[in-house]
């Protein structure tokens, strides 16, 4: 059966019923409730609701609370029945009341399953688009096989990895379609997987001479003599040409210029301004930051982008992972972070989910922090000439150079679900980025803040996963309070209280 569509005389009633079921909401009734009227509608809700059990039953943090609510509810409605034929009227109206917070619960979780399904059918065509971008270099890889110039195992591999993620993705699709939201979500794990050792075999396949390119624009037919005959005629066309030199800015282009706008100062909010969130839960309207956070450890001892010389800090990389919150959807990495005034310019890379990129690859100090190689790796990428080094970074910026990871800010917000997203941006001031585009200023540091929230379940998740205990709401403000003060003071910007979700602390 597939979840209950409601018309919209049953849809007014249905949010009549869930005002009502605000048990902190009081109203004065003018008029008494019929009992047996208002039991007859609640067993008509939990009906309603119970016709949703397919798209809850296969999500097991859903099901299992919706089951048992629904039970509650039915249970408490047929002994309500009998309670109203007899004597014990008292009881029956206790069990309504029940039964209120019963149908409660459902339509909560019913919402949840609603918008888990809504998350999963989001995340697939994106995920689609990155093997269809890994995919382009497939006849590549079928030509260099053919030419013999690859071994025949590395053929093989980017067949089978291709053939493998494609199957997954028509397992998800299908999985999705039929609401089984928990398998579906195994399926894209796995997916991921697939397809991050498809990018390696990409990246391998980029490192070849004969992909790069290198040397061939050069023809070796060409003889000395019709290379001096080229540079002689050259030579010439300069001497006669007339000295008038127009200089003519590059222009962006449209999809360019669209980007840019969006990430314009004016579109996110001034923490200066917001007085309602420099206090605890005082947020009274919209807001919209770039933000980046920061360990614990450097918030406590004032260290990296905590310092007095922050900005100094986060200028010395050449380019920085930070996430754009809004009220609805604040998810960071930590708990402790400042707020950025980020030119639109400096935005290189924007993606609603985490790309686990390398913004440290090349940098020798930095050989310690590598997220997606092993030491062993990295020692050979770093055993190359200083200008191959150099180079990294700008060839791993150009892995995100496509649509799903140059997203105008609206639409990243939409993009993203149940984790922080990621932007990258360039911490260096005057580098041009893209032709017609002015070059990077420098970025400031405008605000700090607290996640004041108690750690989800997915946070707990994780820090026991790393060994480690998730801080409660109030240790949280304990720890931060404790230094808030000198860091905003050393740095000149308001200290603000932000109700989200971070993965660490």
């Amino acid at each position: 059966m597939s979840p209950q569509t409601l018309n919209k005389q049953e849809h007014k009633w249905a949010s009549d019923m869930a005002r009502h079921l605000n048990l902190n909401f009081v109203e004065e009734v003018n008029a008494p409730i019929d009992p047996g009227e208002e039991l007859a509608a609640l067993e008509k809700t939990a009906e309603y609701l119970f016709a949703n059990t397919d798209l809850v039953k296969h999500q097991s943090a859903v099901f299992s609370p919706f089951k048992k609510a629904g039970q509650s509810a039915r249970s408490g409605i047929a002994s309500a029945k009998k309670d109203f034929k007899g004597p014990k009227t008292q009881n029956a109206q206790a069990r309504i009341t029940k039964v209120k917070e019963n149908i409660a619960s459902m339509e909560q979780l019913i919402t949840v399953a609603k918008s888990n399904q809504i998350g999963l059918e989001a995340q697939l065509p994106w995920v689609k688009e990155d093997l269809a971008q890994l995919a382009l270099e497939l006849p590549i890889v079928d030509s260099l096989a053919i030419a013999k110039k690859i071994p025949s195992k590395k053929h093989k591999k980017f067949l089978s990895l291709d053939q493998e993620a494609n199957g997954l993705i028509s397992e998800a699709e299908t999985l999705c379609a039929n609401f089984q939201v928990d398998a579906a979500n195994k399926i894209l794990k796995k997916l991921n997987k697939t397809l991050q050792n498809y990018q390696k075999e990409v990246d391998w396949l980029h490192a070849l001479p004969e992909v790069t390119g290198v040397g061939a624009s050069e023809n070796p037919h060409v003889s000395k003599l019709d290379k001096l005959d080229k540079l002689a005629a050259a030579f010439m066309r300069k001497k006669t040409q007339e000295h008038k030199v127009e200089l003519v800015k590059a222009e962006p282009d449209e999809k360019t210029k669209a980007f840019l706008k969006t990430w314009n100062r004016e579109n996110f909010s001034d923490p200066s301004e917001r007085l309602d969130l420099q206090k605890r839960g005082g947020c009274k309207a919209p807001f919209k930051f770039i933000v980046r956070t920061g360990s614990m450890d450097d918030f406590i001892n004032q260290k990296g982008c905590f310092s007095a010389q922050g900005t100094e800090y986060l200028e010395n990389k050449d380019a920085i992972c930070t996430s754009v919150v809004t009220d609805e959807k604040c998810f960071v990495y930590g708990a402790f972070g400042v707020i950025l005034d980020v030119p639109p310019q400096n935005v290189l890379v924007s993606s609603p989910d985490d790309l686990m990129s390398e913004l440290n690859i090349g940098r020798k100090d930095k050989k310690d922090r590598m997220v997606n190689v092993t030491q062993e790796q990295n020692e050979k990428l770093l055993d190359v000439p200083d200008h191959v080094r150099n180079g990294y970074l700008k060839n791993e910026l150009d892995r995100y150079q496509y649509d799903k990871r140059q997203q105008n800010v609206d639409d990243l917000v939409d993009n993203t679900y149940y984790a922080h997203n990621e932007v990258i941006v360039s911490s260096k001031d005057g580098i041009q980025h893209k032709q017609g585009v002015d070059a990077t200023e420098p970025i400031k540091i405008n605000g700090i803040f607290l996640i004041d929230a108690e750690p989800s379940p997915d946070t707990i998740a994780f820090q026991e996963f790393e060994g480690k205990k998730a801080l409660t709401k109030e240790e949280k403000y304990q720890i931060f309070m404790e230094h808030a003060e000198k860091v905003a003071k050393n740095l000149g910007v308001p200290i603000l209280f932000l109700d989200g979700e971070s993965t660490m602390a």
